[in-house]
């Protein structure tokens, strides 16, 4: 009945689920935080945001799996429970709890199968259904005596309490009620455990009509919330609601309705529709005592409404009771006898005499006023012969024996307490010295023990600052050592390409070298600022100027390689006159890292944009792009040094920490906002007050520096449409994400095969199972599908089984080879990798193949095993050969009909025979016809101009011809030999 109570229990049981007992698994330190965190992010959003706590239910479920640990397996169904309790989704509820208890008795986790069935019994007297409620709380007590775990034990009487209080047993009630009182005397109890035990003795003070009393435990019950280190605002106003259901009673009418319109809009307001039903009712008879029956029938339907709508529970016939007393002050009988007839006829609790009493009573008055009085007078009669007034009584007087005898043994303990504590007080004094002497020894020992950390943690602070100063100086070191080189490379590069002479071919390599040397020198670059700004060394150079101007020239650098990616790239800068003070390189990095990166992850159609203004002293700038976005985990550790979002990305994880550490060195702010698969936005302010800056970081005269030169690596040869020029070179696919990797292959291999290029694994894919290329290289590492995926579906597709692949990766780790011979890759070569020895991997390959195609046109049967080099070829050549047996000798049978048979389209049955055979789809027919008429020539009898049709052939010197151009001899002169 009371909602309330189940979830003031929550506190308890969410806290009580220890992580110690001997069958269950321990979590390390770290772990243990992490899981605790999950619990308590479910506790904080069980009540205001219930559909939040069910993501943190599917996290416990995903870390108790995880990590294998038991408590988080049972936990999960526990909490889930909770959630569909709260949603008032109960036979959901009843599940994942029964799902709970299942589980704790699987990993034998005893509090796991109490806590489970504590909820249960909550459930099932909150429906109504005694008897399955008493059945699970016997059950929680079994286990929880076993464990001597007073909490539970607590918990499960007021439990018991509360359902043999809402199946009218006051006698049984009160004794539960006391027994958890008990406990508390003895071994005072968590305050939410005591808090819902004075709850429910305020229930039964009220249903006792001693309103003073249970107004005083009512508010015990909120003075013990108030003691919990959280937010109890729901537990709160769950105890205010029955405070003002007793002020109501007492006849304090402005008081009631002032705590129950607070606590409507509260319950209201999370949608917590049990209480809010329950208010409704209570705020109806209100205005009925006010006389102000029209609101109080607005406020009963909604009661009504309300329970109705979640079974017709203990409250829905309490609201419907009222209704129908309502429609009786109202003179409305026929109403009165609907609703009461409705009542009698759906609440199915016939052990609760008393509410049935109540509504007989009502209804002879309802059948009264209807002047109905023959049925008036039978209803009446029903009445009479219910007992409840008399057994109320008993119950009453039962009750006050029951207290009595309690308050009397109560005192008794606290007069034996009394003298134990008096007898104990000489022995505390004798003790008193040695306890001195024994804390100054401890306490002296303490203070060395610390005094040693002390001594210890500053020789480790000062040893981390070695470490910290030496990994700066190595920076630093490396830094300038890597500039050495970088200078030697670059140099000879720019003189090459000055030089007009050079072919367009060697141009475009020697501009993606430079290209590539200049990437290199600036990741060296923003590593040494990195190193500057971690050592303290990295001093901003704060000038005057116009940072809008400064930003807008820099932006429009991009514009370009916007247009080349097929990008919508807006810039919306708001000029301005004013001058600023700022550090014109800050800005410079700041602004070409953010924009570099909008563009480098926005897809083809895509759209990046740029605003900028200035107001107040403060520069705004905001960069947005759409695209895949960031997730929360991503979100989070975005700025961190050397962070990718997943392994396929290209870069260092370098430029977004440097911005990040450039803004709060200028006096700014960074924040990003992300939508996954719509967009991302970067959101920079930049102070530009003078007076926010030391004095020594002034440049008062600065010089006039022209902008930066952005360099932005464009793709220097945009892919054209793949065409295969020449049907006699192989076909070679190159699959690699890298434009100037890919270009490079290509221009590679161009004069020697027919070279088709795919920049991710899914178009690779797709080209594969186009044109059925003789060979493909592919990146491991790409985008959209992998490397190994690509090889594992062309591996496993019976069109492209026989293609040979080689996988180019920068993983050099024997585990990484492992896996893609595994799938089945022919060669693994890593990046560095020497051309020369690519070039001749994929010749002798090829080669290979040649090999086998040499052997069939040697062999005079078919034998797929033979020229097979997969399951999947030999299950091809299967299909040929049973072609071939049913067709071939079929003067009508060509290559339309070929394909059809074996199910490919012409061109990819071209090429899969031409692949292992080295033969052209006609060229097969025509061979197979050619090596049937030899076995005829050697074992048959048949008249030589008729062996041409017996094989297909229609014209005998065509046959002839091909025979003659096949075997070097007539067809006569081939019989004659053999």
């Amino acid at each position: 009945m009371k909602y309330h109570f189940l979830l003031c229990l929550f506190l308890f049981q969410y806290a009580s689920f220890a992580q110690s007992e001997n069958s269950v698994k321990e979590l390390s330190k770290k772990d243990s935080i992490t899981y605790l965190k999950l619990k308590q992010q479910f506790a904080k959003h069980i009540n205001p945001n219930p559909d939040s706590s069910l993501v943190y239910a599917s996290k416990i479920k995903a870390f108790g799996l995880e990590k294998n640990y038991s408590v988080g397996i049972v936990e999960a169904p526990y909490f889930k429970a909770y959630y569909f309790r709260r949603m008032q989704k109960l036979d959901s509820a009843i599940f994942y709890f029964n799902l709970s208890s299942k589980l704790a008795k699987e990993h034998n986790y005893l509090r796991g199968i109490a806590l489970s069935q504590n909820g249960l019994c909550r459930i099932h007297y909150f429906l109504g259904e005694t008897e399955n409620a008493v059945d699970a709380c016997t059950n929680c007590l079994d286990v929880a005596i076993e464990m001597n775990d007073l909490p539970i034990i607590t918990d499960t009487y007021t439990a018991l309490g509360n359902t043999y209080r809402r199946h009218n047993d006051m006698n049984m009630a009160i004794s539960y009620y006391l027994k958890a009182d008990s406990i508390h005397s003895v071994e005072p109890q968590r305050p939410d455990i005591i808090a819902a035990t004075y709850q429910s003795l305020g229930t039964i003070y009220e249903d006792l009509k001693d309103y003073d009393t249970s107004i005083t435990y009512f508010k015990k019950a909120n003075d013990e919330f108030k003691k919990i280190p959280a937010d109890v605002t729901f537990y709160l106003n769950t105890t205010d609601l029955h405070l003002g259901s007793a002020y109501y009673h007492k006849g304090d009418l402005a008081l009631a309705d002032s705590i129950l319109q607070k606590t409507y809009s509260y319950f209201k307001g999370i949608k917590e529709d049990v209480s809010v039903a329950k208010i409704s009712t209570y705020l109806g008879l209100i205005r009925i005592k006010k006389g102000d029956l029209d609101a109080a029938e607005r406020y009963l339907n909604e009661g009504f409404q309300l329970h109705k709508d979640k079974k017709y529970s203990y409250e829905t016939a309490e609201a419907t009771l009222e209704l129908g007393k309502l429609y009786i002050s109202k003179n409305e009988p026929k109403k009165s006898i609907y609703y009461l007839t409705e009542l009698l006829q759906n609440y199915e609790d016939y052990d609760n005499r008393s509410l049935q009493q109540k509504t007989l009573k009502s209804l002879s008055e309802a059948y009264a006023l209807n002047n109905n009085y023959s049925l008036a007078y039978n209803t009446l009669n029903k009445t009479y012969k219910l007992k409840d007034s008399l057994n109320n009584v008993q119950n009453i007087a039962s009750i006050s024996e029951i207290d009595s005898k309690y308050q009397t043994e109560k005192k008794e303990q606290q007069i034996t307490l009394l003298k134990s504590q008096n007898e104990t007080v000489e022995q505390q004094k004798l003790n008193q010295r040695n306890l001195l002497l024994g804390g100054l020894g401890i306490m002296s020992i303490a203070g060395l023990f610390f005094y040693i950390l002390y001594r210890n943690r500053q020789r480790t602070n000062t040893k981390l600052k070695e470490i910290d100063a030496l990994k700066s100086n190595f920076f630093t070191n490396i830094s300038h050592e890597f500039r050495t080189p970088l200078t030697l490379i670059s140099s000879p590069i720019e003189d090459t390409l000055l030089d007009e002479t050079i072919s367009d071919q060697k141009r475009q390599q020697f501009t993606i070298a430079k290209q590539n040397s200049e990437r290199l020198l600036e990741l060296v670059n923003q590593l040494l600022d990195l190193s500057k700004i971690d050592d303290g060394q990295l001093k901003l150079q704060i000038q005057q100027g116009n940072v809008t101007q400064l930003i807008s020239a820099l932006s429009e650098s991009f514009t370009y390689y916007a247009t080349q990616k097929n990008i919508s790239y807006i810039i919306d800068i708001i000029p301005s006159n004013d001058t600023g003070w700022f550090d014109k390189d800050a800005v410079e990095k700041i602004t070409i890292n953010l924009l570099s990166n909008a563009l480098k992850y926005t897809p083809e159609n895509g759209k990046v944009t740029c605003e900028v203004y200035t107001k107040n002293d403060t520069l705004f700038f905001k960069i947005s792009n759409t695209g895949k976005g960031l997730t929360p985990y991503e979100l989070n550790n975005i700025f961190e040094r050397f962070y990718q979002t997943d392994g396929q990305n290209q870069g260092s994880g370098i430029g977004l920490a440097l911005v990040k550490e450039l803004v709060e060195l200028h006096k700014g702010s960074i924040e990003v906002k992300s939508e996954p698969n719509k967009e991302t936005i970067f959101f920079v302010s930049l102070n530009l007050n003078k007076n926010m800056f030391s004095k020594n970081t002034i440049v008062v005269n600065p010089n006039n520096e022209n902008i930066k030169d952005v360099t932005l690596h464009y793709n220097t040869n945009i892919d054209s449409e793949a065409k295969i020029t020449d049907s006699e070179l192989p076909i070679l696919l190159i699959v690699e994400d890298n434009d100037d990797l890919r270009n490079l292959l290509k221009q590679t291999f161009k004069n020697n095969y027919n070279v088709i290029t795919a920049a991710n694994g899914n178009l690779g894919v797709e080209l594969a199972l186009e044109d059925i290329p003789d060979l493909v290289i592919s990146d491991i590492m790409m985008p959209e599908k992998n490397g190994i995926e690509l090889t594992t579906e062309l591996k496993t597709n019976e069109l492209t089984a026989h293609i040979p692949i080689i996988l180019l990766t920068a993983k050099a780790n024997i585990e990484s080879q492992f896996t893609g011979i595994d799938v089945g890759a022919d060669d693994y070569i890593t990046k560095p990798f020497d051309k020369k020895l690519l070039i001749l991997k994929v010749e002798k390959l090829i080669e290979s193949r040649r090999q086998l195609q040499l052997r069939y046109s040697q062999e005079l049967v078919l034998l797929p095993k033979d020229i097979a080099f997969t399951n999947l070829d030999e299950k091809f050549l299967n299909k040929v050969q049973a072609a071939l047996d049913e067709n071939l000798v079929e003067p009508s049978f060509n290559v339309s009909e070929f394909s059809e048979a074996v199910g490919m389209s012409r061109m990819q049955l071209h090429r899969k025979l031409k692949a292992l055979t080295g033969l052209t789809a006609s060229e097969f027919i025509r061979s197979q016809r050619l090596k049937l008429a030899t076995q005829l020539l050697k074992n048959s009898d048949i008249n030589m101009s008729q062996i041409g049709y017996s094989v297909g052939f229609n014209d005998h010197s065509y046959f002839t011809k091909c025979f003659k151009e096949a075997y070097n001899c007539t067809p006569s002169e081939f019989a004659k030999r053999n």
